[in-house]
């Protein structure tokens, strides 16, 4: 209970306001041989049924289609072979509210998600989408197809491939820019991935998603200006995307803004409490503020959650110090 205090009070000092251990995740360090998962049901909340062949679309958080299915006969979809990372699972039927959830395959093998469908009334304005939707060549859709299947086998660069001959087919293909962006940003190629971002925002200018994206292109290209502006703009059209603001936090906290980085990622643990890395940034916040009791918290919290995290041996040996520091202190 008093730790569970604690870090609740390292939350509000940190949205009311020297190296350290976090460092730029670089590499993927997961060696785990169990398979990721991330699977589910839909229901009908007007009938309290399940909701059989609806479209149920797998993204990756920083926008980018994975894959995607219908549900089963029982309302069921299943998505597998997963990379770990963080992904957003979109439900849109036609004459339904779209509905969407966050799912955490950053920590945990599997995630199961539970959706309801309200009705909704057709509006001239969807009724434009869907006829943007169905512009996209056959040609155009296969390649997309191919791409996202190559994706899931982690074949990044043939997936690129596969979305360069999409675009060529049809300039416009939103989706299939955004993936592009993506594909590069795994590659590490961030001059192509902004280049694909700022092509998909020319398509849809209001896609908070493709902001996230360039903005952290933007950030992994140093050009500290540039990325604030665009996550800020964001965050405008989505308040309540962790990812966003959990970019802002790590841009902030590498321009050495600590008291603007603090509150970014007070915000970032307000929407999801269980994002590991948040609690690390946020004790390193805490400690550059000298509130070291509170930041001994958090990185205990993210020790927690990420026992075998990249940043787990020396998040350990400053626990040990901290703790020390502590009594001494009292």
């Amino acid at each position: 209970m008093f730790s569970s205090t604690l870090r609740a009070c390292s939350i509000a000092v940190l949205i009311a306001l020297s190296h350290t251990v976090y460092c730029q995740r670089e590499r993927d360090t997961f060696t785990s041989l169990q398979p990721l998962e991330v699977s589910g049901q839909v229901r009908s909340a007007d009938l309290g049924e399940p909701a059989r062949n609806v479209p149920v679309r797998l993204e990756r958080f920083s926008g980018g289609i994975v894959e995607q299915m219908t549900t089963d006969s029982l309302g069921r979809f299943r998505f597998t072979g997963l990379q770990r990372g963080y992904y957003t699972v979109v439900v849109e039927a036609p004459g339904f509210e779209p509905v969407r959830q966050q799912a955490d395959l950053q920590v945990l093998f599997k995630a199961f998600l539970m959706f309801e469908l309200t009705k909704k009334s057709l509006t001239p304005e969807s009724y434009s989408l869907f006829v943007l939707d169905a512009r996209v060549p056959e040609s155009a859709r296969n390649e997309f197809s191919k791409a996202r299947a190559a994706l899931a086998d982690k074949k990044t660069k043939v997936s690129i491939e596969h979305l360069e001959r999409a675009i060529f087919f049809y300039p416009e293909f939103f989706d299939a820019h955004l993936m592009l962006g993506t594909g590069n940003m795994d590659l590490r190629q961030w001059e192509k991935a902004e280049a694909a971002f700022r092509r998909a925002l020319e398509i849809k200018g209001d896609s908070a998603p493709a902001l996230f994206s360039l903005g952290e292109a933007y950030w992994r290209e140093k050009r500290y200006a540039e990325a604030e502006s665009t996550l800020l703009d964001g965050l405008k059209l989505d308040d309540t995307n962790w990812h966003g603001h959990f970019t802002l936090g790590r841009l902030y906290w590498d321009m050495d803004e600590v008291m603007r980085a603090g509150p970014a990622v007070g915000r970032t643990l307000q929407l999801k409490p269980d994002f590991a890395e948040a609690h690390l940034l946020a004790g390193n916040i805490l400690l550059r503020l000298k509130q070291e009791e509170r930041a001994l918290a958090e990185y205990q919290e993210y020790l927690k959650l990420a026992p075998k995290g990249e940043f787990a041996v020396q998040t350990r040996e400053l626990v040990q110090k901290l703790s020390k520091a502590v009594v001494e202190k009292k």
